[in-house]
């Protein structure tokens, strides 16, 4: 599969928003071409065990954000990153934040450790 969908049901995040957060991140970091296929509906949510129409809305949301193209007949496919719809530095480095924190809370680290580890690792390097 071209990218993974992980899902995490304590981040507080509806399911169909991790879903397209997924897509976006992969589209992004290039784990998903422009022009590849994305799974169906139906495969996707038996891939993540979810409700077919939970992925059907992240895919409506996708399409309406210009993301993902829906061609009849074919199938869905990631739509080439355009400027105004390509992730800002801010809205990455946001991800990566959220990302580390939520992890660190999982093994009972918090904030506060984390951002103490990244500024002790900037100067030890």
């Amino acid at each position: 599969m071209p990218f993974e969908v992980e899902l995490d049901y304590d981040r507080g995040v509806p399911v169909y928003r991790q879903i397209f957060e997924a897509v976006v991140r992969a589209l992004a970091n290039g784990r998903l071409a422009a022009d590849e296929q994305l799974p169906t509906i139906v495969e996707l949510a038996a891939r993540i065990g979810v409700n077919p129409n939970t992925v059907a809305r992240a895919y409506r949301d996708l399409e309406q954000g210009g993301h993902i193209v829906a061609k009849r007949g074919r199938g869905t496919f990631g739509a080439p990153l355009r400027r105004d719809t390509a992730p800002t530095r801010e809205a990455i480095l946001r991800d990566i934040y959220d990302r580390a924190i939520q992890d660190g809370a999982k093994h009972a680290i918090s904030a506060r450790e984390i951002l103490r580890y990244f500024r002790k690792a900037m100067h030890d390097e």
